[in-house]
């Protein structure tokens, strides 16, 4: 797993080169979250981010006005593995750590085990994952609602969008 701090100006790159080395010019990405709690809503903003941004098109399920949550999880999953039965899954989430994990990102192999943050029992799902620290650890946190959470999501939102459309414009440019 690589942590890369959003902060350090040189962080960026270091992700977007080593996601682009896990994945390939087939991805689809999954976003999961409700923009109707401000630390839940990492995933939609960055489906939401790369939609708006992407200049050649990218298949991305999960944004502000479209949610993928608990609820709907599974059968999006499904859904998205039988459409693209060839396709990367990079899965995009919000997570919680310790205070000095905020605004961190991370990615990791074999996808992401969403919902353990808020004791959800849901199946692991994804082929990449990138998981967004944006708050403490425990409940109270992550459903708190101020000003300074939601610029911290904004930016953790845009700094992972701006390397996943990095890396898919050098992994198009390769094939």
């Amino acid at each position: 797993m690589l942590e890369v701090n959003i902060r350090n100006p040189h962080d960026k790159q270091l992700f977007a080169d080593a996601f682009r080395q896990k994945t390939n010019a087939n991805n689809v990405y999954m976003c999961i979250g409700t923009d109707k709690v401000f630390s839940d809503s990492l995933g939609p903003r960055v489906g939401t981010l790369l939609n708006l941004q992407m200049s050649s098109p990218l298949f991305v399920y999960g944004l502000c006005d479209q949610n993928i949550t608990a609820e709907n999880l599974c059968e999006s999953y499904d859904f998205i593995r039988t459409m693209h039965p060839d396709s990367k899954i990079v899965v995009v989430d919000a997570g919680v750590g310790e205070e000095v994990q905020l605004g961190k990102v991370q990615l990791c192999d074999g996808g992401i085990l969403p919902g353990a943050a808020t004791n959800k029992n849901l199946p692991q799902i994804g082929d990449v994952g990138i998981v967004g620290i944006v708050a403490e650890r425990g409940m109270a946190d992550f459903y708190t609602l101020n000003s300074s959470k939601d610029k911290l999501v904004g930016e953790v939102a845009q700094f992972i969008a701006d390397a996943i459309l990095y890396a898919e414009k050098a992994n198009s440019a390769a094939v």
